[in-house]
């Protein structure tokens, strides 16, 4: 039962990730994987038995590209929202989910203290 769980929670973190970059690439979106998603397909590629599974997205942006990323991700059913001070993208039909995508600020040190 737990190992169905991890897989689909690693299935789902993965292609949120696809989709979004996705997305970014088409519009024409620089942006990057940071974080634990980024650390966990760096392990994989080299130690997949020592890859650990992290919670969400976290993509390095820049802010003046958020209009044009919330437009980029509305078609996949994803909308911006700014939240206690995370900036971060939701599914529209349940802002709760589990797997969000969290956006960084490339070039601002305080959305790198948020990691």
């Amino acid at each position: 039962m737990l190992l169905h769980a991890y897989d689909n929670h690693s299935d789902q973190l993965t292609a949120t990730a696809a989709r979004v970059c996705n997305a970014l690439r088409q519009a024409g979106i620089d942006y990057r994987v940071v974080g634990g998603l980024a650390v966990l397909f760096h392990v994989q590629s080299r130690d997949p038995l020592a890859a650990r599974l992290t919670k969400d997205v976290d993509l390095a942006v820049n802010r003046m590209d958020l209009a044009r990323i919330a437009e980029a991700v509305r078609s996949l059913g994803l909308e911006y929202r700014h939240v206690t001070g995370v900036d971060m993208l939701v599914d529209a039909a349940a802002p709760k989910a589990r797997i969000g995508v969290h956006l960084l600020f490339a070039g601002e040190r305080e959305s790198v203290q948020q990691i």
